[in-house]
């Protein structure tokens, strides 16, 4: 399952030169991580959350200000309790950045949580 999220680069994203500032980037990944668990229906922030343990990140090209980028993010691995992320942020035919993110399922004391199997579901396990 791959989910396709598009954003336009704003100017509050960019640095003086008109580049997207990197960690702007994973922020873009995030908002496509919420917009695909959106339409499956699972929840954001219902009885706790989605903390992320991991980010590894390879950055390729320069964004900048005013740009269409396409994040492509799917599910690489589901765990008992966390998902791996894979992503890519592209412009056109050209990656900016591509990686894996892992989040993992906590209530709001911070105790992990077993995915529900309707998620694994919708998530395509």
């Amino acid at each position: 399952m791959e989910h396709l999220y598009q954003r336009r680069v704003q100017f509050a994203d960019t640095d003086a030169a008109g580049v997207v500032h990197f960690a702007r980037l994973l922020c873009y990944v995030e908002e496509a991580e919420h917009d695909l668990l959106k339409s499956l229906n699972i929840p954001l922030l219902d009885d706790g959350g989605w903390p992320r343990v991991h980010v590894a990140c390879d950055y390729t090209a320069p964004a900048k200000f005013g740009e269409l980028l396409t994040v492509a993010i799917s599910p690489k691995r589901l765990g008992a309790s966390s998902i791996l992320w894979s992503f890519s942020v592209a412009c056109d035919d050209k990656i900016v950045a591509q990686g894996e993110m892992k989040a993992v399922r906590v209530d709001r004391a911070g105790n992990t949580h077993n995915l529900e199997d309707s998620w694994r579901d919708a998530l395509g396990a």
